[in-house]
């Protein structure tokens, strides 16, 4: 009788797993998403490579992703949309012309990385996107934005 619990237990959790499975196969991602822009990295400071795209959910909230990102290490290292073109490596004082903070870019430095743009951002207001170290005051990378 014991035998039959177990084996009736073990069949059940299998059924469930199989259901659980066969669902998770049949998911698509978020197809209303589209793609607003999509521009390689170009690096200025530090030896970059990667891809930004800027995409609109189908809930209506932008994200800035980072795609195949690797760059140096950084102490401070943010990502800001940035009203001025591609600052060059020698610009440090790049707060008096206007941006938004999209976040840090943190360890480790490469991979894939998603910012949530701010809804009241207007987007043709900003002519690149860049990857800026507080600490050191250096472009580490950028993207024109059109």
């Amino acid at each position: 009788m014991k035998n039959n619990k177990v084996l009736t237990t073990i069949l059940g959790i299998s059924a469930l797993s199989l259901a659980i499975f066969a669902n998770a196969q049949t998911m698509k991602p978020d197809t209303m998403s589209s793609t607003l822009q999509s521009t390689k990295l170009i690096a200025v400071g530090a030896p970059t490579t990667g891809t930004l795209e800027i995409v609109k959910t189908s809930d209506g909230n932008r994200v800035l992703n980072l795609k195949n990102i690797k760059t140096e290490a950084g102490p401070d290292l943010h990502v800001y949309l940035y009203a001025g073109s591609i600052p060059s490596k020698e610009a440090k004082n790049i707060k008096n012309t206007k941006y938004v903070d999209l976040g840090k870019l943190a360890a480790p430095f490469k991979g894939n990385y998603s910012y949530k743009i701010p809804a009241n951002t207007k987007l043709e207001q900003f002519k690149s996107v860049i990857i800026w170290c507080d600490v050191a005051s250096v472009t580490f990378a950028g993207a024109k934005l059109k």
